[in-house]
């Protein structure tokens, strides 16, 4: 496999920032930018997401965040089929600036900003990304991607972003039928393929995945569960009839199943060539990213392997159209108050250029003042603050009022190229 690319440096050592040259002016600050880069299964294969998603961990955010300039914020997003990053960025080319530096390069990853961002994170949310259109699951995915923000802005605007994202997953759909998540998909597939009555179906992993999978597959099959720390709850096996065992027996239950599903999110491929019969079919059924099973089975011609690849062009359930327009509603209300929130910067930096325009304006005039009193001086700095307040009170709260929408984008461009206050020079 191609190897990944590194943080990059900066020849100087610097970060990846642009640096302003000597005598120019440098660019004024504009309101935050927000950006969403995807690496999923719709953007590229499984070989590659699976090589990225184990280069993007939390050491390599933290000095990535550090190296692109202009990073406010940046939250990865792991689910089982993608690994998305969201950022919050001083101006548009300090997000762009992330393409250089993710994990595979710009090629397996799509990016989106403002709106359209928000949009996509919401769809996530409420599963119409996924493999099982409407799946809940991914709900708790996105918010426990709250707890791994690498931030140095004092609002946390994408925890927010995460957490109203979860809430309207919630809202729009508060009730997910069990044929909505990919365990189901994968036990569907399973029996379909195997066309025995009653199979030998041994399960790795008891997490939420695994325990989805044989609920499903009980009434059907002859179930073993294979845990690798602590053992399944003792009524949860009572109840659906099915054995567990330690991930430690994973061969010798191998070799007698008719069917294995993996689900163990250890990372490590534990079932190979090797490890599977000859003198009979088996099915295998990889849901893991990394993967728990060596691709190179489908050499074995008894074995059939389906991994999630294969299971995303499975046909999927749809999903009612009010349930989209309701996510997307949800996903505009939130992006609104965003834009507020990303105008407060702009907002403290134009009032910081008109205060330091009132006090150069008042040192070139003293002059002209003659001798004042500590009185008529108070007076004179009370009054300029006063007139500079009064100036940009209605401008700055009309352009926090602004309503969301194409017209009130429009709007909003205009009124910050109008108010825009002019760059300082260096």
């Amino acid at each position: 496999m191609t190897a990944l690319p590194s943080i990059r440096p900066s020849e100087s050592g610097d970060d990846l920032r642009s640096r302003t040259a000597p005598g120019s002016v440098p660019e004024s600050p504009g309101p935050l930018v927000l950006a969403g880069f995807e690496c999923s299964l719709s953007t590229t294969s499984l070989d590659r997401l699976e090589e990225v998603g184990s280069a993007l961990d939390g050491s390599w955010l933290a000095q990535a965040a550090v190296r692109v300039g202009g990073t406010l914020e940046a939250a990865p997003i792991r689910t089982c089929c993608r690994r998305e990053l969201l950022v919050v960025a001083e101006s548009a080319t300090d997000a762009e600036r992330w393409l250089e530096i993710l994990p595979g390069g710009p090629g397996l990853w799509q990016a989106r900003r403002g709106r359209e961002a928000v949009r996509h994170l919401f769809r996530v949310a409420a599963g119409l990304e996924s493999i099982a259109r409407g799946e809940r699951e991914v709900r708790q995915q996105i918010g426990g991607a709250g707890g791994n923000i690498w931030s140095r802005h004092r609002e946390r605007l994408l925890r927010d972003l995460l957490a109203d994202a979860v809430t309207a997953a919630a809202s729009t759909a508060p009730y997910v039928p069990p044929s909505r998540s990919i365990a189901a998909i994968a036990a569907t597939r399973a029996l379909e393929l195997c066309g025995r009555p009653f199979p030998r179906v041994v399960v790795l992993g008891a997490g939420q995945v695994g325990r989805q999978v044989t609920e499903l597959l009980a009434p059907s099959a002859k179930v073993t569960l294979l845990f690798r720390q602590r053992p399944p709850d003792e009524r949860f096996l009572q109840l659906w009839g099915v054995r567990a065992a330690r991930a430690e027996e994973l061969a010798a239950e191998v070799g007698l199943a008719d069917v294995v599903i993996t689900a163990a999110k250890s990372g490590v491929r534990c079932v190979s060539p090797d490890d599977l019969p000859r003198d009979r079919p088996i099915v295998l059924v990889d849901l893991g990213v990394p993967r728990n099973i060596d691709p190179e089975v489908r050499t074995l011609p008894n074995v059939r392997l389906l991994d999630l690849e294969e299971l995303g062009r499975s046909p999927r359930p749809e999903v009612g159209p009010s349930l989209e327009r309701a996510v997307e509603a949800h996903a505009d209300r939130t992006f609104s108050r965003f834009e507020v929130s990303a105008l407060e910067p702009w907002i403290a930096e134009l009032r910081r250029a008109a205060e330091a325009i009132r006090r150069s304006e008042l040192e070139s005039g003293r002059p002209h003042f003659g001798r004042l009193t500590k009185d008529q001086e108070a007076a004179v700095d009370r009054l300029t603050r006063r007139l500079v307040d009064r100036l940009l009170r209605s401008p700055t709260a009309r352009l926090r009022a602004v309503p969301p929408g194409e017209e009130g984008d429009r709007l909003r461009r205009f009124a910050l190229a109008l108010l825009a206050s002019e760059p300082r020079r260096s």
